[in-house]
Protein backbone atom coordinates (compact mmCIF):
# COMPACT_ATOMS: atom_id res chain seq x y z
CA UNK A 1 0.00 0.00 0.00
CA UNK A 2 2.10 3.22 -1.03
CA UNK A 3 1.38 6.06 1.39
CA UNK A 4 2.14 9.61 1.54
CA UNK A 5 1.87 12.48 3.67
CA UNK A 6 -0.77 15.41 4.47
CA UNK A 7 1.34 18.25 5.64
CA UNK A 8 -0.17 22.00 7.72
CA UNK A 9 -3.84 19.68 8.35
CA UNK A 10 -2.79 19.32 12.15
CA UNK A 11 -6.43 19.71 13.28
CA UNK A 12 -7.85 17.07 11.23
CA UNK A 13 -5.19 14.90 11.71
CA UNK A 14 -5.58 15.25 15.24
CA UNK A 15 -8.85 14.69 15.82
CA UNK A 16 -8.28 11.62 13.29
CA UNK A 17 -6.17 10.24 16.06
CA UNK A 18 -8.38 10.90 18.78
CA UNK A 19 -11.37 9.20 17.19
CA UNK A 20 -9.58 6.36 15.23
CA UNK A 21 -6.99 5.36 17.88
CA UNK A 22 -8.86 5.82 21.26
CA UNK A 23 -5.84 8.44 21.94
CA UNK A 24 -7.07 10.58 24.83
CA UNK A 25 -6.43 14.25 23.84
CA UNK A 26 -2.91 15.34 24.76
CA UNK A 27 -1.21 18.75 23.25
CA UNK A 28 0.24 18.53 20.21
CA UNK A 29 3.32 20.89 18.47
CA UNK A 30 2.82 19.74 14.96
CA UNK A 31 0.61 16.66 13.20
CA UNK A 32 1.11 14.69 9.67
CA UNK A 33 -1.20 12.58 7.90
CA UNK A 34 -0.71 9.46 6.47
CA UNK A 35 -2.46 8.82 3.88
CA UNK A 36 -3.19 5.68 1.53
CA UNK A 37 -6.08 5.28 -1.57
CA UNK A 38 -7.50 8.83 -0.99
CA UNK A 39 -7.70 7.94 2.85
CA UNK A 40 -6.18 8.84 6.34
CA UNK A 41 -4.72 5.80 7.54
CA UNK A 42 -2.62 7.27 10.39
CA UNK A 43 -0.77 9.79 11.70
CA UNK A 44 2.57 11.47 12.83
CA UNK A 45 2.23 13.41 15.37
CA UNK A 46 5.44 15.73 17.28
CA UNK A 47 5.05 16.91 20.50
CA UNK A 48 6.77 18.28 23.83
CA UNK A 49 9.50 20.22 21.66
CA UNK A 50 11.80 21.48 24.09
CA UNK A 51 13.90 23.49 22.22
CA UNK A 52 16.43 20.77 21.64
CA UNK A 53 14.55 17.51 21.52
CA UNK A 54 11.27 17.02 20.17
CA UNK A 55 8.93 13.27 20.92
CA UNK A 56 7.36 11.86 18.04
CA UNK A 57 4.50 9.33 17.62
CA UNK A 58 3.79 7.14 14.84
CA UNK A 59 0.27 5.42 14.22
CA UNK A 60 -0.24 3.63 11.13
CA UNK A 61 0.09 -0.08 10.93
CA UNK A 62 2.20 -0.84 7.87
CA UNK A 63 2.85 2.49 6.42
CA UNK A 64 6.33 3.24 7.34
CA UNK A 65 8.24 3.79 4.23
CA UNK A 66 11.80 4.82 3.14
CA UNK A 67 10.47 8.17 1.45
CA UNK A 68 8.04 8.73 4.44
CA UNK A 69 11.10 8.39 6.96
CA UNK A 70 12.95 10.62 4.83
CA UNK A 71 10.14 13.03 4.57
CA UNK A 72 9.30 13.26 8.25
CA UNK A 73 13.25 13.58 8.51
CA UNK A 74 13.13 16.77 6.81
CA UNK A 75 10.51 17.99 7.93
CA UNK A 76 11.65 17.99 11.64
CA UNK A 77 14.72 19.41 10.78
CA UNK A 78 12.78 22.72 9.16
CA UNK A 79 9.88 22.85 11.43
CA UNK A 80 11.63 22.01 14.99
CA UNK A 81 15.99 21.77 13.97
CA UNK A 82 16.06 19.76 16.55
CA UNK A 83 19.23 18.00 18.50
CA UNK A 84 17.59 15.04 19.27
CA UNK A 85 14.23 12.90 17.97
CA UNK A 86 12.36 10.69 21.25
CA UNK A 87 9.87 7.89 20.34
CA UNK A 88 8.44 5.74 23.11
CA UNK A 89 7.09 2.17 22.44
CA UNK A 90 5.24 -0.09 24.43
CA UNK A 91 7.87 -3.14 25.19
CA UNK A 92 5.66 -6.11 23.35
CA UNK A 93 6.27 -4.48 20.05
CA UNK A 94 9.05 -5.85 19.05
CA UNK A 95 8.46 -5.12 15.38
CA UNK A 96 8.33 -1.45 15.72
CA UNK A 97 11.28 -1.75 17.90
CA UNK A 98 13.56 -3.99 15.89
CA UNK A 99 12.55 -0.96 12.97
CA UNK A 100 13.33 1.43 15.41
CA UNK A 101 17.12 0.13 15.59
CA UNK A 102 17.67 -0.56 12.21
CA UNK A 103 16.71 3.26 11.58
CA UNK A 104 19.48 4.05 13.39
CA UNK A 105 17.96 4.83 17.02
CA UNK A 106 19.45 3.73 20.13
CA UNK A 107 17.73 2.51 23.53
CA UNK A 108 17.87 4.75 25.91
CA UNK A 109 15.96 2.95 28.45
CA UNK A 110 12.46 1.68 30.03
CA UNK A 111 9.62 3.67 31.88
CA UNK A 112 8.04 1.53 33.95
CA UNK A 113 3.96 2.02 34.12
CA UNK A 114 3.90 4.58 30.85
CA UNK A 115 0.97 3.37 29.89
CA UNK A 116 -1.06 2.24 32.72
CA UNK A 117 -1.13 2.22 36.65
CA UNK A 118 -0.28 -1.79 37.18
CA UNK A 119 3.89 -2.32 36.77
CA UNK A 120 3.59 -5.34 34.08
CA UNK A 121 5.34 -5.78 30.71
CA UNK A 122 2.08 -4.28 29.37
CA UNK A 123 2.27 -0.79 30.64
CA UNK A 124 6.41 -0.60 30.02
CA UNK A 125 7.60 1.67 27.69
CA UNK A 126 10.71 1.35 25.83
CA UNK A 127 12.37 4.92 25.17
CA UNK A 128 14.58 5.61 22.49
CA UNK A 129 16.47 8.54 20.71
CA UNK A 130 18.17 9.46 17.23
CA UNK A 131 20.74 12.49 17.39
CA UNK A 132 20.70 15.07 15.05
CA UNK A 133 23.57 13.20 13.00
CA UNK A 134 21.76 10.48 12.21
CA UNK A 135 18.48 12.62 11.61
CA UNK A 136 20.56 14.55 8.65
CA UNK A 137 21.59 11.27 7.03
CA UNK A 138 17.99 9.75 6.82
CA UNK A 139 16.81 13.72 5.68
CA UNK A 140 19.12 13.34 3.01
CA UNK A 141 19.60 17.33 3.06
CA UNK A 142 22.18 18.89 1.00
CA UNK A 143 25.23 19.85 3.17
CA UNK A 144 25.59 23.69 1.81
CA UNK A 145 23.49 25.79 4.34
CA UNK A 146 22.00 27.87 1.22
CA UNK A 147 21.05 25.09 -0.20
CA UNK A 148 18.30 23.87 2.24
CA UNK A 149 15.24 25.29 1.61
CA UNK A 150 12.03 24.46 4.22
Amino acid sequence: MPAGLLFDQDELVASFLFKMYGQKPFKIERALGIIANAQLVGAVIFHNWNGANVEMSYYGKNTMTVGIVRLIARFMICTFDPSRLTVVTIRRNKRLIRAYYKLGFKLEGTQRCYYGKKDCQRNTGVRFVMFRDRIDEIAKLPKSPKAVQC
